[in-house]
C-alpha cells in the first residue's frame, strides 16, 4: 500500500483525480455484478419470435416478385 500511495502522490492533481475516478468505476463494477439468472434467461429466450411456414411462403413470394422486375436500361 505505501508503494500505490509513493506513486499516487507523484501525480499531480488531474491524474490523481483520474486515479480516483478509476477506483470508483472499479467498485461500481464489482456491486454490479450479478450472478447468472438461468430462469431469467430461460423465460427471455421463450419470448423470442419465430417465424411460421406462412410467414416464410410470404418472404418467398416476394423474392419470386422481385426477381421478376425488369431492370430499366439508361
Amino acid at each position: 500500500m505505501k508503494e500505490v500511495m509513493s506513486k499516487y502522490n507523484l501525480l499531480d492533481k488531474e491524474d490523481q483525480k483520474e486515479v480516483i475516478d478509476f477506483l470508483d468505476f472499479l467498485l461500481y463494477k464489482k456491486s454490479k455484478e450479478a450472478k447468472f439468472d438461468l430462469d431469467g434467461y430461460k423465460r427471455k429466450i421463450m419470448n423470442i419470435s419465430v417465424w411460421s411456414e406462412a410467414d416464410m411462403l410470404t418472404f418467398d413470394e416476394n423474392a419470386k416478385l422481385l426477381n421478376q422486375w425488369q431492370i430499366e436500361k439508361w
